[in-house]
């Protein structure tokens, strides 16, 4: 079909050639047998005449009989026009009749030597040009302008500007294409200049699948991928990409876990292929592996929430550095065909970013600014009581002769305090009373005083341009954002440069150098904004009336200088101010890669890189906190210092300073050969065989030291060395030295890789690709230090048979199975006994202490992947879905119980095996398409299951109910719970099932299983409305199957709530007589709240607190289903010739919101997000500007 089209092509340039030569030649012959002899009378000559409806030709023998011949034509060419003319001149000049009689035909006339010359027109030609830019009305270099039919064109320029001469055919139509657009037709109709807009055609983007190794066709790929581009799923208000992927990648599961400025959410591709070792995906830019600014620490896989105080979590991932406005796309890699090449990283799969380039054209600059405003949250969205409700609870309390247990310590605040101040005589009834009514008046909004309505701004720039030789892009950015809890922050720059370098026709160097400082304020010791203000009652003022702080007592340690005391001041605002967390990471890292073209069909590809990261994190407190006091003993300037009173305390002055500085240097060198060819027309075989060496360092440091002076020059107090409690002299050991940890640890890796993709007929493809690691960290038995990993796929191009080519409405449809092996190595378990000291202060001496037992049969976790899709594209590219089923068996090292005399309870063993299985689906539908308007609608959808068999380990009761447990048959993530049996009508008691089990095996014979905190269903949403300059663009994302607890309605497991606790409002509607129906237990304090939990093989029978058992009752159980509409925006772009005047190419002005709101399946949760469990998912307004100069 090629070879006939190009015949078309060249006989239609034939045809103009043949006719050319034709009409010249007429002309000179005409020019020859001139008489020169009459030259002007053809000039002077009048002709009057009139004819009616006849030929040209018989029109021009009558002029020439009336003129004496001065007419020159040729028979055959006249005889061509079937025109009939009629004309009517009198006393006309020759010239001007015969004009009259040709117009309208393809014939003219020139005089020359008083001679008239009739012939065909010489065919000039038709010369176009103009601008190619693209949406942004950038200039696009490089793009192709062709003649349809015709094998004439040209290129645009650097600034986009081409310049074509067409000859002048009856008609022709230009067709204008680039790489990744879509390709645009235009019909001349007599307009010369044509200033022509291309469009990104997703689809095409599509066609090419980024795996970090190299760009490899969809066509010719077998494996499970998804590819979204950055400025699809940019957000204003985010500060990284991370979190901008909920909901838009099928398999992948994305948690944001609190809304912190600064956190990181939890990523899941595919379930979870390993208990002890990171659940993380592998992240990659421009070909790099990146790395976490933290070690990995495996208690992370089992907390399914965010502590504020946590901070580790605000040191960010692997691409927290990366600035979002620099990523072209984000490529996900899920199963064995798409991420064997990883080798013993891809277990959890592997998430591929390509960074944007430099394009060749005159330098472009483009400004991207978002200026955002955050939502504080506020008592409105919660079920808690204001300050009168909660007085009149604690009255009820007192009525009901509530009893707080011995030992218990009864703030005197609220109406606990007025009883205090009454039976000690310190107020009458009537003031009792008045000050009551203030109280209850009193509702202190703690979210209005802790949080904010905060401004964040972020502003990126980014400089291209460049010639054929070498092109350069350089960006910046600087993000500020303030979280809406005042005391929590957020600032980072980044700045990146990238170059390309084409030395010769074959050689092409590309060379990137990326920096940035990211710094991250939060919170340390306790002081948790959102936590405070929902549990904290109203009825406590923040402020005295003179504007000082009000300081309440609240507990705290038992003092070693005051006998009875454990209380002390406190109040939050104070604590905030003196207590605090900072988190700075920088990392920097530099990339070459070089490209060679051998032979033709033979590359050379190599890439040396290098990345430094460093993580300095701080937490401190200072001598005026109430965490120090609390040490200390005393309230901060209660004892005179250098008196012998301060001999009885373990800190008399200074506060407690602890930082955490850890330095992660990786280099990577590649070496690869890939060969690629295409034989017969039918046969591509594309072949890759590379070396790679990885070597990653980690050193790192934590010290706790007391005795800190930030006040006076950051500098430190020694404690005492012992210090006198109570008559005895007790060795300080544990505040004099503080603690110090150092971390060393070198992981070198040798790879070999390989992969093979061969198609046939662009109908059936293979792909086979293998990997063998080589990992230091298995030194013990050497035949565990290689890890070989492979996969083999396939696919049959079904739209490319000659059976469906008859199927107008198939576009394409691809079935394609894959199945491999992947790896994983476990950094946090090492083969080698770990030990250290620590000092006991039972026995006043220091003793060795295990930290994990020796393994010297330490090897790789393997997971076995099956994969099987299904790819289509219908009605034009208007549908298009992808489905993919799969499974993942996983053997993995687990913990499991061992004899308590080896100085832990448990030991690191291989055998487990962690099962996923489950589908993810996308489809894009195109509804609409017209001229002004177009609507784009994307569903995507998954579900992953899994299951934890041969293990071994033995659960306590704690693990079940916390989700720490592993248990045979059940999801990872498994929580269990105490039955809820309805309530005892004696008391208005707590009731549950299975509490008089006899022979049980575990405490599962007593506790029921209540859900997983990991939900198995997440999909996503999007839609766009575009028309005209307008578009209007939705996320929403769907979180299904999961589940959590309900915050605690009793805190105390004996008592009723304290004073200073905030409660939920259904305690209005509890039990507190016989004959109620109500769920919800009455105040405890009736002296009767123990109960003996049955004895199991596996767990001793201890006595357990009711309440505390209603709180980890199924009752108390909720799902965490919910829909969120994770963005809004609406954006226009301007367009007309003022831009153009200004400078500026393309200008944008967005407004958007991010998680406006939501919709949750369960009422249970009250307002409260059920994704993080307590502090909401942030919630932003933001004006976006982007500009191109």
């Amino acid at each position: 079909m090629e070879k006939t089209q190009n015949k078309k092509m060249f006989c239609g340039l034939s045809y103009i050639r043949d006719r050319l030569f034709y009409v010249i030649l007429t002309w000179c012959m005409a020019l020859f047998f001139m008489n020169g002899t009459v030259f002007g009378q053809a000039e002077q000559k009048k002709i009057t005449m009139k004819v009616t409806d006849v030929t040209v030709l018989d029109a021009l023998y009558e002029v020439n009989r009336l003129c004496g011949n001065l007419i020159f034509f040729m028979k055959e060419e006249v005889e061509r026009e079937n025109t009939l003319v009629s004309v009517d001149v009198e006393n006309l000049s020759l010239l001007e009749t015969v004009k009259k009689i040709i117009e309208g035909t393809s014939l003219a006339c020139i005089e020359k030597n008083g001679r008239l010359i009739v012939a065909p027109a010489v065919q000039m030609p038709v010369t176009v040009c103009g601008f190619v830019t693209d949406q942004r009305k950038s200039p696009m270099p490089g793009a192709t302008v062709m003649v349809k039919g015709l094998t004439l064109g040209t290129v645009t320029d650097s600034r986009g500007w081409y310049k074509l001469s067409v000859p002048q055919l009856k008609d022709f139509t230009l067709v204008f294409s680039f790489i990744g657009m879509k390709e645009t037709e235009w019909k001349y109709a007599g307009k010369d200049t044509i200033n022509i807009t291309l469009y990104e055609d997703v689809q095409a983007m599509d066609e090419v699948v980024v795996t970090g190794y190299g760009n490899v066709s969809k066509g010719s790929y077998t494996g499970a991928s998804t590819t979204v581009k950055a400025s699809d799923v940019m957000m204003a208000g985010v500060s990284s990409i991370d979190q901008m992927l909920q909901g838009v990648v099928p398999g992948m599961l994305v948690m944001n876990k609190t809304g912190m400025v600064g956190a990181s959410p939890k990523i899941r591709v595919r379930g979870t292929s390993t208990l002890l070792g990171s659940q993380e995906p592998v992240w990659v830019v421009d070909g790099v592996i990146q790395r976490d600014p933290q070690p990995f620490n495996s208690e992370d896989n089992t907390k399914f929430s965010v502590d504020a105080d946590d901070i580790r979590q605000l040191a960010g991932n692997a691409v927290s550095w990366l600035n979002p406005n620099d990523i072209e796309t984000i490529t996900v890699l899920k199963d064995a065909s798409a991420t064997a090449i990883y080798g013993s990283q891809a277990a959890n799969g592997v998430i591929v970013i390509t960074t944007k380039k430099a394009k060749v054209g005159k330098i472009s600059v483009n400004y991207n600014g978002d200026f955002s405003i955050g939502q504080r949250p506020r008592y409105g969205l919660y079920d808690l009581m204001n300050s009168a409700e909660r007085m009149q609870l604690s009255k009820e309390i007192y009525e009901e002769r509530r009893e707080f247990t011995n030992g218990s310590v009864v703030l005197p605040i609220g109406y606990e305090g007025l009883l205090q101040k009454l039976f000690n005589k310190e107020i009458t009834h009537e003031e009792m009373a008045s000050e009551y009514e203030k109280m209850a008046r009193q509702n202190t909004d703690w979210f209005d005083i802790l949080f904010r309505n905060s401004f964040n701004h972020s502003h990126s720039l980014g400089i291209s341009g460049g010639s054929e030789k070498i092109q350069n892009r350089t960006s910046f950015g600087f993000i500020q954002e303030n979280g809406e809890a005042k005391g929590n922050g957020m600032t980072q720059f980044t700045a990146s440069s990238n170059t390309t370098i084409n030395l010769w026709d074959r050689v092409t160097i590309n060379m990137l150098l990326n920096g940035s400082v990211r710094e991250v304020d939060g919170f340390a010791y306790g002081v948790d904004p959102f936590n405070y203000a929902y549990n904290t009652s109203r009825v406590i003022p923040a402020y005295n009336e003179d504007g000082s702080l009000f300081y309440h007592e609240k507990q705290g340690e038992g003092s070693a200088a005051i006998s009875n005391k454990s209380t002390y001041n406190y109040n939050i605002l104070n604590e905030r101010s003196t207590t605090g967390s900072e988190s700075r990471t920088r990392n920097w890292g530099t990339t070459i890669d070089l490209k060679w073209q051998i032979l033709p069909g033979l590359e050379y590809q190599g890439l040396v890189a290098y990345n430094s990261s460093s993580s300095d994190t701080k937490q401190h407190a200072t001598e005026r906190s109430f965490y120090i006091s609390s040490i200390r003993g005393y309230e901060y300037g209660t004892i005179i210092e250098n008196t012998s009173d301060v001999g009885v305390t373990p800190l008399p002055m200074g506060g407690v300073l602890e930082t955490d500085l850890t330095n992660i240097t990786t280099i990577t060198v590649r070496n690869s050969l890939v060969y690629d060819q295409l034989f017969k027309d039918k046969h591509r075989m594309t072949l890759q065989f590379g070396v790679e060496t990885n070597s990653v360092r980690t050193k790192g440091e934590t010290n706790k030291r007391y005795g800190y002076m930030p006040d006076r020059g950051e500098s430190f107090v020694a404690p005492p060395a012992s210090y006198s409690s109570y008559g005895y002299i007790v060795d300080n050991v544990i505040y004099a030295q503080g603690s110090h940890s150092v971390l060393n640890r070198i992981e070198n890796k040798l790879s070999e890789y390989a992969t093979a993709v061969y198609t046939y007929d662009d109908r059936y493809v293979v792909n086979l690709s293998g990997r063998v690691d080589a990992s230091n960290r298995f030194g013990q038995d050497k035949n565990k230090r290689f890890q070989p990993t492979w996969s083999a796929g396939l696919k049959w191009r079904i739209a490319n048979e000659k059976f469906a080519h008859e199927t107008w409405w198939l576009n394409n449809l691809d079935l394609y199975g894959s199945y491999g092996y992947q790896g994983n190595a476990v950094s946090s378990v090492s083969p080698e006994l770990i030990a250290k000291d620590e000092y006991k202060t039972l026995y006043q001496a220091y003793a060795l202490n295990i930290i994990s037992l020796p393994y010297p049969d330490l090897g790789w976790e393997k997971t076995k992947t099956w994969n099987l899709g299904l790819d289509a594209s219908l009605l034009d590219g208007r549908l298009n879905f992808t489905f993919n089923y799969f499974k993942k068996v996983s053997e993995v090292l687990s913990s499991r119980n061992v004899a308590y005399e080896n100085g832990v309870r448990n030991g690191i063993v291989s055998g487990s095996t962690l099962e996923n299985h489950g589908y993810d689906f996308v489809i894009n539908v195109i509804p609409v398409r017209v001229r002004d308007f177009t609507w784009q609608l994307s569903l995507n959808t998954s579900v992953t299951r899994n299951s934890v068999e041969k293990n071994d380990r033995v659960n306590g009761v704690e693990d079940y109910y916390t989700g720490s447990c592993v248990v045979n048959g059940r999801p990872f993530s498994t929580f269990y719970s105490y039955e809820f049996d309805g309530l005892e009508q004696e008391h208005g008691q707590p009731q549950f099932k299975n509490m008089d089990i006899e022979g049980a095996e575990s405490p599962l014979d007593y506790l029921v299983e209540s859900g997983k905190f990991t939900p198995d269903f997440s999909g996503g949403l999007n839609t766009m409305f575009k028309y005209k300059q307008f578009s209007l663009y939705a996320l929403f994302t769907v979180q299904w199957g999961g589940h959590g607890r309900l915050p605690k309605l009793y805190a105390n497991n004996l008592n009723p709530p304290k004073p200073e606790q905030n409660v939920s409002k259904k305690l209005m509607n509890r039990w507190k007589r016989p004959g109620d129906k109500s769920l919800i237990p009455s105040l405890p304090g009736t002296g009767n709240e123990l109960i003996t939990l049955p004895l199991t093989a596996t767990s001793p029978a201890y006595r357990a607190y009711i309440y505390d058992m209603y709180n980890y009752s199924d009752v108390r159980v909720a799902n965490t289903d919910f829909i969120r509409c994770r963005s809004i925006s609406l954006a226009y772009e301007f367009d007309g010739d003022w831009l153009k005047q200004v400078g500026i190419n393309y200008l944008q002005l967005k407004a958007s919101m991010t998680n406006p709101f939501m919709w949750v399946s369960d009422s249970k949760w009250d307002g409260l997000d059920p994704e993080t469990g307590n502090w909401p998912a942030r919630r932003v307004t933001s004006l976006s500007l982007q500009v191109m100069f």
